[in-house]
């Protein structure tokens, strides 16, 4: 019979088991060999307790028991008790361990912020899809009424009271939607289901708090100024093609609202 040219099987086995072993360092797994025992291998979980019972006190015993269980049913326990109480972490392997469980802590953190951020956002999605289209249903009904001074001049200043009364409702309108669109972005962005656009805003986005004051900020800025402004013409166009935005946004909302809704 001739000779194959294939691998003989203890190459075979020894690719497979230097790819498996890559396969699990690059999952930040741990992977130990003691004398005339079976290999450890310890999951992400396991390597945080395995971790934090080695550079910190707190709960060391809870976590080493929890290791125990961990280990393959032929090794022998009483090896690994005595080698993890003398073991004393190396200067270089203290500071990658620290690094790897404060990782794993912050992970940890984030996806219990998501899914708070997930829950909260399931329960006030029907009342906001609710809000936003009452809202956007008067608000079209007001925009129906037409564009004040289309197709006449529009300097110089009226102070007729169906104006001011037009005027009034478009920034009403127009604080209503903000502050939806306000809730929305915040509650969104903390799902990580849209990004925000605004350049400016973008600088803002990890902190509720600060892009709460920053669009708060500008736009009852800018309705303040309106306001002022009320018998001006322009001020009272800008008023209405500001509404007419703000409702095309939330109508946007309810859009992406719907879409995440399909998506779960």
């Amino acid at each position: 019979m001739g000779r194959g040219f294939g691998p003989r099987p203890s190459e075979v086995s020894v690719r497979y088991w230097f790819g498996k072993l890559q396969s699990q360092l690059a999952l930040d797994y741990v992977v130990m060999s003691f004398p005339n025992q079976p290999c450890v291998e310890l999951d992400s979980n396991s390597t945080y307790d395995f971790l934090k019972s080695i550079i910190a006190t707190e709960s060391r015993s809870v976590r080493q028991v929890a290791l125990r269980d961990q280990l393959p049913l032929d090794f022998d326990r009483k090896v690994w008790d005595s080698w993890l109480e003398t073991f004393v972490p190396p200067g270089p392997f203290a500071v990658r361990a620290a690094a790897l469980a404060n990782t794993y802590e912050r992970n940890q953190q984030q996806a219990l912020n998501d899914i708070q951020a997930r829950r909260l956002l399931d329960r006030l999605a029907y009342p906001m899809t609710v809000s936003g289209m009452v809202l956007s249903v008067l608000a079209l009904g007001h925009l129906l009424g037409g564009r004040p001074h289309a197709g006449k001049q529009t300097l110089g200043l009226d102070a007729s009271p169906e104006m001011i009364r037009t005027l009034n409702w478009s920034l009403a309108f127009t604080t209503a939607f903000s502050l939806l669109d306000l809730v929305w972005t915040i509650l969104t962005l903390s799902t990580n289901d849209v990004r925000e656009l605004n350049p400016i805003g973008k600088q803002f986005i990890h902190d509720p708090r600060h892009l709460a004051g920053f669009k708060v900020a500008l736009t009852f800025s800018c309705l303040a100024l309106l306001w002022l402004l009320r018998k001006h013409k322009r001020a009272q166009i800008a008023a209405w093609w500001l509404c007419l935005v703000l409702t095309l946004v939330t109508c946007r909302w309810l859009l992406v609202d719907t879409l995440i809704v399909s998506a779960e």
